[in-house]
């Protein structure tokens, strides 16, 4: 696959400041000459607090849109910086246990093996903290220590660790050959060198990774839809991993260039500016708020789509989408650049592709895995652990990543001084333990 480009790519790149310092220059004055100079000068003052009082309220109201945009990007891994994130991986010691792509340490697993069908950055996450006592034990073992990390540091991990291995079920190239052949692709496109040319050539295709698919299978729809009707072909549909089998089959026969660390930063704040310019809520609504005549986007029960089946499910339902919008005088929109990533990234911030977990099965979670025995039966605080209902926006993956990473030492040493076995959790138990958390 392409991924493993990508992450070549990554690592090569000139290191990357993870924090930087400004210096201040400070002016000694004084106490006399100060307090002359405000003496003698009453009109400079009060001119000087004015200035200084309109700095702070301007600022104030000028930062929100940065703090809005900051909150809201900590829900999504789309939102990291996947170079900034492949500075932190070596930086912080991961390479010293984990491998990628079979090069490098082999004490832990590699991350960048094709992950299971199931996998999702819940399972991420969920993995990473009922493997958290092994972790931290071989790291003792090395010496490494646990360095210190912020919840953006997280998110930039996640980013990083998406793009070498995509977050995305592993395809079947040899199935996805044999759709292109069943679902009439070879009648129009050509690649490797068969086929009748009538559409593009598959060749030397760019848009082989999940988000670039997705935009791609988007823009080209309505013109698609013209051709396989000028050729008497049935509109292919795609159904379970068929998308993601075809996605694999291209990107075992293509030799385009891989973009899709093109696409990092995602912003979720311009995706759901987009979500209204191209008239998606015309006719899908977010937590009840948009249209009805397409699904609900917002939160869900439903199992989530990886960014491949979300390109399919856009496929499928392309022709329906766009008879209703010629029915309401509604432009199909197209997307370019970064604003495919942008959209996903807002419709994972409003749990479209990470739908939430059921708020009582998790305070079961929460009970039978003893968090209850430190942090109390309601989460507000017991004798040895926090209050856990101080997250005025809930709980997430990569905050919950970033919670184990930085307090799980802690919590497994208070856990072992009280012979409380440590918490393994599946994808499902991590989901509903933080709809209850976030319930608090």
């Amino acid at each position: 696959m392409g991924s493993d480009r990508s992450s070549h790519q990554l690592s090569n790149r000139s290191a990357v400041n993870i924090r930087t310092g400004s210096r201040l220059q400070v002016i000694s004055m004084s106490e006399p000459d100060r307090q002359n100079q405000f003496t003698r000068e009453p009109i400079k003052k009060f001119a000087l607090w004015a200035v200084l009082f309109t700095t702070v309220v301007v600022g104030t109201y000028s930062l929100r849109p940065w703090d809005a945009r900051r909150n809201m990007a900590e829900y999504s891994f789309l939102s990291g910086d996947p170079v900034r994130g492949g500075s932190l991986f070596a930086g912080l010691g991961c390479n010293a246990c984990h491998s990628l792509f079979g090069i490098g340490a082999d004490v832990a697993s590699d991350l960048a093996k094709a992950p299971p069908s199931s996998w999702s950055p819940v399972r991420a996450v969920a993995d990473m903290w009922s493997h958290g006592p092994e972790m931290w034990e071989k790291m003792k073992d090395a010496q490494l220590g646990f360095p210190h990390i912020s919840e953006q540091d997280m998110v930039d991990l996640l980013a990083y660790l998406y793009l070498i291995r995509y977050l995305d079920q592993p395809g079947d190239p040899t199935k996805g050959g044999v759709l292109f052949a069943t679902k009439h692709c070879a009648d129009c496109h050509t690649l490797s060198g068969t086929g009748k040319g009538i559409g593009p050539n598959l060749s030397h295709l760019n848009e082989d990774t999940p988000i670039m698919w997705a935009q791609l299978m988007w823009n080209h729809g309505q013109s698609m839809e013209a051709l396989i009707a000028q050729e008497r072909i049935e509109w292919p549909l795609f159904q379970g991993s068929e998308m993601t089998d075809l996605l694999a089959y291209l990107q075992s026969s293509t030799s385009g260039k891989r973009k899709e660390s093109e696409l990092f930063p995602a912003d979720p704040i311009r995706g759901k500016v987009l979500f209204k310019e191209r008239g998606c809520h015309s006719c899908h609504s977010i937590n009840a708020d948009g249209g009805k005549t397409g699904p609900e986007l917002g939160a869900s029960q439903r199992s989530a789509p990886s960014i491949t089946q979300f390109a399919g499910l856009m496929w499928n339902h392309s022709p329906q989408m766009y008879a209703t919008m010629k029915e309401h005088d509604i432009p199909r929109p197209k997307f370019a650049g970064r604003e495919m990533a942008d959209l996903i990234s807002y419709l994972y911030v409003v749990r479209y592709m990470e739908p939430p977990g059921e708020s009582e099965s998790g305070k079961t979670v929460f009970r039978d895995k003893h968090c209850a025995e430190c942090h109390g039966a309601d989460g507000h605080g017991g004798s040895s652990g926090p209050n856990l209902a101080r997250r005025p926006d809930g709980y997430h993956a990569p905050q919950m990543a970033y919670t184990v990473w930085t307090h799980g030492p802690q919590m497994y040493r208070k856990m072992q001084e009280k012979s409380i076995p440590w918490p393994t959790l599946t994808e499902r138990e991590l989901r509903d333990l933080m709809t209850f958390l976030s319930s608090l």
